[in-house]
């Protein structure tokens, strides 16, 4: 069970007054806590750099360095 079901779980054990007190709690813990919105721009901008250097990408995974015909030239 993870913290979610856990927290849900005891709180619907509680009565509406007290439930009443554990949103508030929650809401005191979002505003002290904020959490950044900035995950949609983020991926966004990655999806644009994404699509920029796709011409760019190149597949080598068959390369095989050789030292000695590198040095050779």
């Amino acid at each position: 069970m993870n913290a979610v079901d856990l927290i849900a779980h005891e709180a619907t054990a509680l009565p509406a007054a007290l439930q009443a007190e554990v949103l508030d709690f929650i809401g005191y813990l979002k505003t002290r806590h904020p959490q950044a919105p900035a995950v949609a721009a983020d991926n966004a901008k990655l999806a644009e750099l994404i699509a920029f250097f796709s011409p760019y990408r190149k597949d080598f995974g068959s390369f095989v360095f050789d030292r000695d015909e590198a040095n050779a030239r």
